[in-house]
């Protein structure tokens, strides 16, 4: 399946989502915002919103740094990195698309339009099939993605730090998908949706426990011993055992990337006086659900249930066979409280970003969230959706 661009109402759109998505226009203007990370979202918030949403500084900081990191103004391939900036650029349009955020998908499609697509070579056509095919996979359902999918990337010439880096670039334009949706709702406008736009594959996945599990790397890690002095300053720093974790040892072949993730990582997990909020862990266990990833629900169950959550919530949770089935099951049980509000919002979120608005911000107020917890929320959702992508498709999740 070749991969091209085509002139569409004075617009580009990728091809092989032309179907799905129609003819989107192109605003040249959306390369152009001095934020790139919330794209001037902000800007039309009121100013009490706009005031909490600035308050999250050290976040929006890590979230621009990495959106730099990831899709610098211009980069030069070599041995070792041969993703190009038209590579990040067309993924990121593609998960963009995904997601159904109007915004992002002109931000990324402005960019992308002036930029020489690659040559019509045969090998070039597959390299790029394959780069598309994967990022729409993992932006729609991590489940789908297969470890002879990173096989297939690194036969069409993508290196480990590639991969990684590709990864990272899918998991970071989907979480930013979800901040400017949930942007959106604070605005108080109704969701736009993309005509035609597809409703999201479901997430069959089995297995959900307490216990503690392990996380095995797929692909070569980078030996500590080896490392460069700034991949060993980055492991140092962004945790005590980054040394000894297949995890960051992976993903720190794009140390800068992973520096920013673990900075915005922390700043949502840790965010507020209370650090190990009951509210935040349920959150990250249901987006992880969504998504299928086993470690993620895991680990933060059990941090929910430190949290003096409920017990038979989480079993409540972890006993369905198919994700939606679960997340209705536990809502209807628990019509009307807290919980039901929380779940509610955060599968909207983590599920059909492009349809979410107001009401469901209005739903969190209403069960007595305050705006800060409201807001811890959704942005926990919007960071496992980063966050659950990198565990499910670099890694394998085993019993100790």
């Amino acid at each position: 399946m070749e991969q091209q661009r085509k002139a569409a109402h004075s617009g580009w759109y990728h091809e092989t989502q032309s179907s799905q998505q129609g003819h989107l226009p192109l605003d040249p203007h959306a390369a152009l915002a001095q934020d790139r990370f919330l794209l001037g979202q902000d800007a039309q918030l009121d100013p009490t919103l706009r005031s909490l949403i600035h308050e999250r500084q050290g976040l929006l900081n890590a979230s621009r740094a990495c959106y730099d990191v990831l899709f610098p103004d211009s980069l030069k391939v070599s041995r070792t990195e041969t993703l190009s900036l038209y590579d990040r650029l067309s993924s990121a349009l593609t998960v963009a698309q995904v997601s159904g955020v109007q915004p992002l998908c002109s931000h990324y499609a402005a960019r992308l339009a002036p930029l020489s697509s690659p040559d019509a070579s045969r090998e070039s056509n597959i390299r790029q099939t394959h780069i598309t095919q994967f990022a729409r996979l993992l932006a729609t359902q991590p489940t789908l993605i297969t470890p002879p999918m990173l096989s297939q990337l690194n036969d069409v010439g993508l290196s480990t730090q590639d991969i990684v880096t590709f990864t990272q670039l899918i998991g970071f334009v989907s979480y930013q998908a979800r901040v400017l949706a949930i942007l959106n709702g604070l605005r108080g406008r109704a969701a736009a949706v993309l005509p035609g736009f597809p409703s999201p594959e479901g997430c069959e996945q089995k297995g959900y426990s307490l216990a503690m599990l392990q996380w095995s790397s797929r692909l070569p890690e980078v030996a500590p011993e080896s490392a460069s002095q700034h991949q060993q300053d980055v492991l140092d720093l962004i945790a005590p055992d980054a040394r000894s974790s297949s995890f960051y040892t992976l993903l720190v072949h794009n140390a800068d990337a992973l520096s920013e993730f673990s900075a915005v990582f922390n700043n949502i997990m840790q965010a507020g006086e209370r650090p190990k909020a009951a509210w935040r862990e349920l959150a990250a266990v249901a987006t992880s659900e969504l998504n299928g990833c086993l470690y993620c629900a895991g680990i933060h169950g059990r941090l929910y249930l430190e949290a003096e959550g409920r017990t038979e919530l989480i079993e409540q949770l972890f006993e369905a066979t198919y994700r939606d089935e679960v997340v209705d099951a536990v809502s209807q049980k628990q019509a009307g409280s807290a919980e039901a509000a929380l779940l509610e919002s955060v599968i909207a979120l983590t599920r059909t970003p492009e349809r979410f608005d107001a009401r469901l911000l209005h739903g969190l107020s209403d069960a007595g969230y305050t705006a800060t917890q409201s807001l811890d929320i959704l942005l926990t959702a919007a960071l496992f959706s980063w966050s659950n992508r990198l565990i499910q498709t670099l890694g394998d999740t085993v019993s100790q």
